[in-house]
């Protein structure tokens, strides 16, 4: 089945939501919306995917970070045109900007409008160009499938690789995304705001298509999670697209054994491996030391004066084992984490059963 697909850059969570709102309102074809916030995030999409519709507001950062600029939405466009971007180019272009004084027709090709969220004339440019789109889709044929939004490259490559090893036969039952630059826990609450605001139906049993996404539990996390359940209403029918999942001590024996014994800790998806895989990071030397300052300890099972400096010692008198001090004390180093991704390519599926009973969770909830 095809859909209609459509790129939004912009970073206004009410933007975002009426024009959303404005196309569905009249508008029956199934959408696929990605949603991008600076021009490299932008970039990257229309670089390994096809688009029927780019809608870009014009003032934004042209990187993560960087502080909205008023040429932003004008820059995104001309580097479409640059050959060494290798960019898709979208069938239509338009910026859509609530900033009056930034308004001009972008390479003389594609319209501005003036965006105000209480007028009806941009609501009504945007559903007649959607429905031109509708009359000439077949161009780009998008597919769209179940969807797993992870924070970064490794998450993905250690995802997929799981998935090789048990599950061959799946492998094109579940869409795994996530982005080179910027990405994080933000990136993924974003894509399920924007899931949600879409209602995507199965063509084939009428039910909601779903999307899970995967947070690391640390504060980041946390946040974003809180966030998303603030906008998207518990009991609403957005909510029922899609699921949160937290790289959680459940799916891990080794973590599991930590917490019984009273220690829990921000929690990434490079803590859910195995033993063998961890003792070959040590011995390559790609960890370094985690804020002990963010451990949290069980008053019932553990009294220690001085909590934050605890050390192996003491760690072996409270009965943990030398592979759970290592996790304990110890993550991946930042910069090895493409390295370790690599890594597990070397191991036997035996040492990846912490990430199958994750990747189980993920293909149970989704009925897949």
């Amino acid at each position: 089945m095809s859909f209609i697909s459509i790129l939004i850059v912009d970073d206004d969570i009410n933007k975002i939501t009426s024009i959303i709102t404005a196309i569905k309102e009249e508008v029956t074809e199934t959408l696929s919306i990605n949603q991008a916030s600076c021009v490299q995030e932008a970039i990257e999409y229309l670089q390994r995917k096809e688009f029927h519709l780019l809608i870009t507001d014009l003032k934004m950062p042209i990187k993560h970070d960087d502080s909205p600029d008023d040429s932003g939405g004008e820059s995104l466009v001309r580097s479409l045109y640059k050959r060494r971007t290798k960019a898709n180019v979208p069938m239509y272009i338009i910026g859509l900007t609530q900033f009056i004084e930034l308004k001009k027709d972008l390479k003389n090709v594609w319209n501005v409008w003036y965006y105000d969220a209480s007028e009806e004339k941009w609501k009504d440019s945007l559903r007649d160009l959607i429905f031109h789109i509708s009359l000439v889709k077949s161009r780009i044929n998008v597919e769209k499938i179940e969807t797993l939004f992870v924070e970064g490259t490794t998450d993905k490559k250690i995802i997929e690789f799981t998935i090789s090893k048990f599950y061959p036969d799946k492998q094109k039952l579940l869409f795994i995304d996530t982005i080179k630059y910027g990405g994080g826990a933000s990136w993924v609450e974003r894509q399920l705001f924007i899931w949600g605001k879409q209602l995507g139906i199965k063509p084939n049993d009428k039910q909601y298509l779903k999307a899970i996404g995967l947070f690391d539990d640390d504060k980041a996390g946390k946040d974003s999670i809180d966030k998303l359940r603030s906008l998207i209403d518990i009991n609403s029918a957005e909510s029922k697209t899609f699921l949160i999942r937290k790289c959680s001590a459940k799916y891990s024996p080794i973590l599991k054994s930590i917490k019984k014994k009273g220690i829990t800790f921000p929690t990434v998806i490079e803590d859910l491996l195995s033993e063998s895989i961890w003792e070959q990071a040590k011995t390559n030397g790609w960890l370094e030391k985690r804020d002990l300052t963010k451990l949290v300890f069980d008053d019932t099972k553990i009294s220690i004066s001085i909590k934050k400096d605890i050390t192996e010692k003491e760690l072996e008198k409270l009965g943990f084992t030398n592979l759970e001090s290592l996790i304990i004390l110890y993550k991946i180093d930042d910069d090895y984490k493409k390295t370790f991704a690599n890594l597990i390519l070397e191991f036997e599926k035996e040492s990846l059963m912490p990430m199958k009973y994750l990747v189980d969770d993920f293909f149970e909830s989704l009925n897949l």
